[in-house]
């Protein structure tokens, strides 16, 4: 069985659009000839793609399986057609940089604006996924540089470990604690606490450290991201301890920073394609990153009083 191009492109069409009339539209072809080609996919294939409800179309399971696939292929195909209309405009510098949405906001703004100072003839362009589908578009080499917070080694990228500190303590404004130098585990006793998912890397080394005391908080709210997490700091919803960089991004948002007792170091992982594949531009990115990274260190510790 060998499914070709145009296929494909039907079967997207009328999974992104909803309708055989609106996919044909889409194509610049007419309804009769995507509903003839769809036919003959389901028969090549061996199953429907759609159930039939009059003129109505609803895709089966299978198409949603099969087309969470094919997607990825057309998505590939826009990034394409992106980077040679940046390459057109920009005399070829583009510039993929790909990270966590924590990165994103209080990261990747800075790093932007100081690289581009030098550089404003590059291109950046930023892509923000979570940590997981993250890990697997780094694999696929789309990337100049990648930023995460878990290690993943894969024999395509080589990585690199950048030293941010530590986490910390994020309050509300006027909250009880912020009377403390340094908040112990035992201060988050029935405490309001607003947390990330379960499948945050750092999570499970907080998770340890209260379950070793016996320490119950009380969780209010969770979210996906450090961003999310500390603006429900900073609406009073609870407390929580973040990564240095959103924390300090928040430090004038309604948000007061403060050290935790245990020291839990937090470090970025930094994401190369192998050696061959490399730029100048995205060697200079680093260089900026790096620098970055060292000045929110110093403004944390001014800000801690340190």
């Amino acid at each position: 069985m060998r499914i070709n191009q145009r296929q494909m492109e039907i079967f997207n069409a009328i999974m992104v659009n909803k309708s055989v009339t609106a996919a044909a539209t889409s194509l610049r072809t007419s309804q009769p000839t995507v509903s003839r080609e769809l036919r003959d996919l389901e028969r090549q294939i061996g199953f429907d793609l759609f159930n039939r409800f009059g003129k109505r179309l609803t895709p089966t399971n299978q198409a949603q399986l099969l087309h969470s696939v094919v997607a990825r292929s057309f998505v590939g195909m826009e990034e394409i057609s992106r980077v040679a209309i940046a390459i057109r405009g920009h005399d070829g510098a583009y510039l993929r940089i790909a990270c966590i949405p924590a990165y994103a906001e209080a990261l990747m703004p800075v790093v932007a604006r100081r690289f581009l100072d030098s550089r404003p003839r590059v291109l950046l362009s930023v892509h923000s996924l979570e940590e997981v589908p993250l890990r697997h578009d780094l694999t696929t080499q789309m990337f100049d540089v990648g930023l995460t917070e878990g290690s993943y080694e894969h024999d395509v990228t080589t990585t690199e470990k950048i030293d941010v500190g530590e986490l910390l303590c994020v309050l509300p404004a006027g909250h009880r604690l912020v009377e403390k130098n340094i908040i112990r585990p035992s201060d988050f006793e029935g405490v309001e606490f607003v947390y990330f998912s379960q499948e945050d890397p750092y999570r499970r080394k907080l998770d340890d450290i209260f379950d070793a005391e016996g320490i119950s908080r009380r969780y209010s709210v969770e979210t996906t991201t450090a961003t999310g997490v500390c603006s429900m700091v900073a609406a009073g919803v609870g407390v929580s301890i973040v990564n240095p960089f959103t924390a300090a991004h928040y430090c004038k948002k309604g948000v007061v920073l403060k050290r935790l007792s245990v020291r839990v170091p937090y470090q970025v992982t930094l994401w190369r394609p192998a050696e061959g594949l490399r730029s100048t531009h995205a060697d200079l990115f680093v260089k900026v990153l790096h620098e970055v990274t060292a000045t929110v260190k110093q403004q944390l510790r001014a800000q801690l009083g340190e």
